[in-house]
């Protein structure tokens, strides 16, 4: 019985020491994402697209807006001089306009709406680009992992292993 607990304490034992010696052969590196989005050019250019696109929904719902708020005004104010057609058809106006106006906030700003479309479109070949980069610099420079610093994996890193600014400059150099 002692024997056989002795064979398993060596076996783990050189177990750890072969884990150990494989693991001081990882070389492993890091990335800060939202520097490199924060600190890239062409991240700037998508953002201000963005930006024109997003104004633009915003301006037309804010017109649409003051189409509802104009015709609640006419109806409050002439309501006693309206004959019950004309009121029933600014009523239903009204709610066709609000109805119109739902639809438009969903349709652009919604769960599923353009908002996210439009972001993911500007957004992915950037991402793109920059998985392109650390993949190039991992196979040409043997690193196991990269990992991103601000996915909260790493808590600290040498500053040596930190391939921000690497990335960065490859990125600004593809423009």
């Amino acid at each position: 019985m002692i024997k056989t607990k002795l064979i398993v304490c060596l076996a783990a034992i050189l177990a750890c020491g072969n884990f150990i010696a494989a693991s001081a052969d990882l070389k492993i590196g890091f990335i800060n994402v939202e520097e490199i989005f924060h600190s890239y050019q062409g991240t700037k250019d998508a953002q201000d697209k963005f930006d024109k696109e997003v104004a633009k929904w915003e301006q037309d719902a804010s017109a649409k807006q003051k189409e509802i708020k104009d015709l609640k005004d006419q109806l409050d104010k002439q309501s006693l001089l309206l004959s019950s057609e004309r009121k029933a058809e600014i009523e239903a106006k009204l709610k066709q306009k609000m109805t119109e106006y739902q639809e438009f906030l969903q349709t652009k700003f919604g769960q599923k709406g353009e908002v996210l479309s439009k972001n993911e479109e500007l957004t992915k070949p950037i991402i793109e680009k920059i998985n392109k980069i650390i993949q190039k610099i991992a196979k040409e420079e043997n690193y196991d992992y990269i990992m991103d610093a601000r996915a909260g994996g790493v808590i600290y890193g040498k500053p040596a292993f930190d391939l921000t600014e690497r990335v960065l400059g490859i990125l600004n150099k593809e423009k």
